[in-house]
């Protein structure tokens, strides 16, 4: 891993900012206002952290000239400081030196194509008919099923389970422990048994998504279970057979999405929701954390609540109540 450090008047210059203070300040990566020092870069964006920006040890801040107060030293100003400080995360980034194509401990199905400008990682297994395109970095313990695609630029981080016949966009970020493509939770009932009903869809990814730690993305049990570009998801989230989430949609750790369920563009789905099969949101929607979605969402804005635990049936009651209010 390979560190940079820049000059602050760089940093104002490529961010598109104005600087009011040394230019020469030397800036070798980004910290919160109370643990920041004097070679670190922090933003203020809340009244509540004033008293951090008083004492800041910072060499430099990010914030608005509406908040420029209590500091004394170098600062870059935007009316857009949490998005700047996203840009600027960015820059400070660690570079990933690949010495070589694929490591010896890698397994490589002969008939698999590999650009030669991408990496596999140790104890990795591609599988047959496997593409993986230009600049895709595979980390060890990955497992890409037969007929999967990864496009360009994508990162794939260690012990990721890729289904056979999946797609991966162009500069998608995948953490370790997803699985994607794995059967839905699809069962007929037969007498007191359950009888299996086949998966044979796929999971399709756009591009620029990314994907966190230990979710589970199952493939369509016909067609395909679709991540439009943008979207982001959090850790841990469960997205079943057939969903449909649209572009630029991001949602929170541990929430839990039955089938066929269609999600528009431009949507923000807190943590801990849960939305039951077959259900549409429309574009624009924010869900509040800890919301259980029960009906489609017609119209955009932002939506909360959930249920308190009781018997089903005293819950069914209340929830026709709530309605009639």
């Amino acid at each position: 891993m390979s560190k940079k450090v820049y000059k602050l008047s760089e940093i104002a210059e490529l961010l598109d900012l104005s600087l009011d203070g040394d230019g020469e300040k030397r800036i070798a990566s980004i910290n919160n206002l109370k643990n920041a020092k004097s070679s670190e870069l922090s933003f203020y964006y809340s009244k509540k952290f004033k008293k951090d920006l008083k004492n800041t040890k910072a060499g430099a801040i990010i914030l608005s000239k509406e908040d420029d107060f209590d500091f004394s030293g170098s600062k870059l100003y935007t009316d857009q400081v949490h998005l700047v400080y996203a840009k600027c995360s960015q820059l400070f980034e660690s570079e990933i030196s690949v010495p070589y194509l694929k490591d010896e401990l890698s397994k490589i199905h002969e008939s698999a194509k590999v650009n030669s400008n991408s990496y596999i990682g140790p104890y990795s297994v591609i599988e047959k008919g496997v593409q993986i395109e230009e600049g895709v970095f595979i980390n060890s313990g990955v497992h890409i099923g037969a007929g999967t695609i990864v496009k360009k630029n994508s990162k794939i981080h260690s012990n990721v389970s890729l289904y056979p016949d999946s797609v991966i966009g162009e500069n998608c970020i995948i953490h370790s422990g997803t699985v994607i493509g794995s059967d839905g939770l699809g069962f007929a009932k037969n007498g007191k048994k359950w009888e299996k009903i086949v998966h044979s869809g796929k999971v399709i990814i756009g591009d620029n998504v990314e994907i966190g730690a230990g979710c589970t993305i199952d493939k369509a049990s016909s067609g395909a279970t679709e991540i439009c570009n943008g979207v982001k998801l959090d850790n841990q989230i469960h997205l079943a057979h057939n969903c449909h989430i649209g572009e630029n949609t991001i949602i929170g750790a541990n929430t839990s999405i039955a089938g066929s369920v269609r999600i528009g563009n431009n949507c923000m789905i807190g943590g801990l929701c849960g939305i039951v099969d077959n259900i549409q949101i429309t574009d624009e929607v924010t869900i509040y954390p800890m919301t259980f979605v029960t009906n489609n969402v017609k119209n955009k804005g932002a939506y909360s609540g959930g249920p308190i635990l009781m018997q089903h049936k005293d819950w069914l009651k209340k929830s026709v109540t709530l309605r009639k209010k």
